[in-house]
């Protein structure tokens, strides 16, 4: 995850940097042989330039906009995965510590069942990022083995899907038939469990404009091979000053700027992949964990 400015002009420069070796060869051939075959053989007209440049920059405008509001929403979305899981467990907490919630013959070690009820709290967020990160059977640790098996979790399933259901059997198992409005809370955050998922995976298994992807990265690729033609060289002073090189960083900056803005949106279009500018999930996931065992570790 990107934290700092100085790290985001780190990987700017490093999604950059093959577009400007690239821009620089191209623009440096186009020039030599505008020299070799003799000034503006080919060079097209400033203002078509111009109305193109100003098309392909609306084309990326509305592209990256788009993809901004994708990765924010992912944003989001685990956001409010984190503040569910928190409330979820608090109430464990709170319940589990009161046996007169329970059935009289689930009564013995509560402290040991809100435990496990946490873990598989637990198991769910980890099995969530791993399905985010396209790894839907993942392998398991020795510890998540044993709840896999002792609350009879089919791993041929959906595993996130399966995880949810015995956490619901187990809390409809435990509670007290007097305990509705305990058992009705827990269930609402459960609900919010399927809600969150699904909006994820909405996020996750929709391709990002892939028809409208295509046509952006066609018409900005076009362009930047255009953009010799349209500036040409610069003759400020003759031909003996050397300014004309002037048109070698001028062509590149620009030709860099549209391509890299071009592959900024391809990056934040998906905001569930495993790169720099996506949304850091593993991070996320690992600070609800955290919280988890806090509270995990209150009821011992």
């Amino acid at each position: 995850m990107i934290k700092t400015e100085k790290q985001g002009l780190f990987h700017l420069l490093k999604i950059a940097t093959p577009f400007i070796i690239i821009t620089t060869v191209y623009t440096i051939l186009v020039l030599a042989l505008e020299e070799y075959f003799g000034d503006h053989i080919y060079k097209i007209s400033g203002q078509i330039g111009s109305v193109f440049g100003l098309a392909v920059a609306f084309f990326l405008g509305f592209r990256m906009n788009s993809a901004y509001d994708r990765w924010w929403e992912a944003r989001k979305i685990f956001g409010e995965l984190t503040n569910n899981t928190r409330s979820f467990v608090a109430k464990l907490f709170a319940y589990y510590g009161n046996e007169q919630h329970f059935k009289e013959i689930k009564q013995n070690n509560l402290s040991l069942k809100g435990r496990k009820v946490i873990e598989l709290s637990i198991l769910y967020i980890r099995q969530l990022k791993n399905e985010m990160h396209n790894n839907a059977h993942p392998t398991f640790d020795s510890q998540s083995l044993e709840l896999i098996s002792e609350f009879k979790i089919n791993a041929d399933n959906k595993i996130s899907n399966e995880i949810l259901l015995a956490i619901t059997k187990e809390i409809e198992d435990d509670f007290a038939p007097i305990a509705r409005i305990e058992k009705g809370d827990l269930m609402q955050h459960i609900n919010r469990f399927y809600e969150i998922q699904g909006k994820a995976e909405r996020i996750k298994n929709t391709p990002f404009l892939m028809i409208y992807s295509a046509f952006t990265k066609l018409i900005v690729s076009f362009y930047v091979i255009l953009i010799p033609l349209f500036i040409g060289d610069i003759d400020l002073g003759g031909e003996e000053s050397g300014f004309e090189f002037l048109a070698v960083p001028i062509m590149v900056i620009i030709s860099t700027a549209f391509l890299t803005i071009n592959k900024l949106a391809n990056l934040f279009g998906e905001p569930f992949s495993e790169n720099k500018t996506s949304v850091s999930i593993d991070e996320i996931c690992k600070t609800i964990e955290q919280n988890c065992k806090e509270v995990c570790d209150k009821l011992k």
